[in-house]
């Protein structure tokens, strides 16, 4: 007799994944266990699965002996795998940093030792502050961005402008790799209304011109191609790039629709369409994409500017050893460099999980 659950898909040397409720099982439409997950997943380590479970399938039939009826339904398992990078960063301050910098800090020196020691000091407190928000949009940054293939651009490639950056984005790869080795390998959808033609262009000023009520279509389009799965469950939203949600806002200004920008806890504005969230990216991807990347080194356009995700904040999760890593910093004195030390240190990676959750348009 086969067996109900087929693991040849698995590979059973790494960390395997022996608890059921760690199985994270293909829905019908919405799973209340899966909507449960936190985008941010801690305690994972190096090479720990990820299992996925597939539906049972076709099940009941004809009972008409005294044999038992057997219809061979089976679950398939998967599997992906954590592969979290060690990623850090220290910012070291010396006499001369601090005067150029905080000026004001001088007015409180009471000894010698004051003008290079800064322990417990409101300077201190200043790179300490600094650093954090630094090390909170490293996080997002790297989640999105990350490549370990990145590269910089050519005269017939797209990469980075400076190869000094590479440094910044290599680490991981994270959901727009995924996402394009994703649709290259057909196992995620991707929608190209409106917005191909335009990341097409070869001038930064084309590229991001809307028509009015692109975005709209765009996400007619989008929606239409989701899996009824994804489109069944009530965390799934959208999120664009600037001139797609501003595309948006200015088609229900100019319909005279009822409507207010909503924000959330990370500051990201939001709308609805047909109920859906559809959150503005602008400081996620915008940003870093058009200050640090190019299509090529000869037109020096955007590299895909227009962009826009559907999928669920499940199915989009962040990793890491210990979530407490994200926010801690490491400051202290060393007397004999005479300088002072703030780093941190975290480990990360990002996961797309379930390519039938999600659809994209770029």
């Amino acid at each position: 007799m086969a067996a109900n659950i087929d693991i040849s898909a698995l590979t059973m040397n790494p960390i395997e994944v022996d608890s059921i409720g760690e199985f994270i099982v293909e829905k019908t439409f919405s799973d209340p266990v899966l909507n449960s997950i936190h985008t941010v997943w801690t305690g994972i380590t190096m090479k720990e699965q990820i299992v996925f479970a597939a539906q049972m399938g076709l099940t009941g039939i004809k009972d008409s002996t005294c044999t038992r009826p057997n219809s061979g339904a089976e679950s398939v398992l998967t599997q992906k795998y954590w592969m979290p990078a060690n990623i850090g960063d220290t910012l070291v301050h010396c006499q001369t940093d601090v005067n150029s910098l905080f000026k004001a800090y001088y007015s409180k020196i009471q000894k010698y030792t004051d003008l290079y020691d800064i322990t417990g000091t409101d300077l201190e407190k200043f790179f300490s502050v600094m650093l954090t928000e630094a090390m909170a949009k490293s996080i997002l940054r790297i989640a999105w961005l990350g490549d370990l293939n990145v590269a910089a651009s050519g005269a017939a490639a797209d990469g980075l402008i400076l190869v000094a950056n590479v440094k910044f984005y290599d680490q991981i790869d994270g959901f727009w790799a995924q996402i394009f080795d994703g649709v290259t390998a057909g196992d995620i959808t991707h929608s190209t209304t409106k917005l191909a033609a335009l990341n097409a262009l070869t001038s930064t000023a084309t590229q991001v011109v809307l028509a009015a009520g692109d975005s709209v279509a765009v996400f007619e389009e989008m929606w239409a191609k989701a899996d009824s799965r994804l489109r069944g469950d009530d965390t799934a939203q959208f999120l664009c790039s600037r001139e797609v949600f501003e595309n948006y806002r200015q088609y229900l200004q100019g319909k005279g629709e009822n409507f207010s920008i909503d924000y959330t806890m990370d500051g990201l504005p939001t709308l609805k369409w047909n109920g859906v969230n559809v959150v503005n990216m602008e400081n996620i991807w915008d940003l870093r994409l058009r200050a640090d990347f190019e299509q090529d080194s000869t037109n020096n356009a955007y590299i895909l500017p227009n962009r826009v995700v559907l999928s669920t904040p499940a199915n989009l999760p962040i990793g890491t050893l210990n979530e407490s890593d994200m926010s801690e910093l490491d400051v202290w004195y060393e007397k004999k460099e005479r300088q002072s030390y703030s780093a941190f240190g975290y480990t990360l990676d990002a996961k797309v999980l379930e390519d039938y959750m999600i659809v994209v348009n770029y």
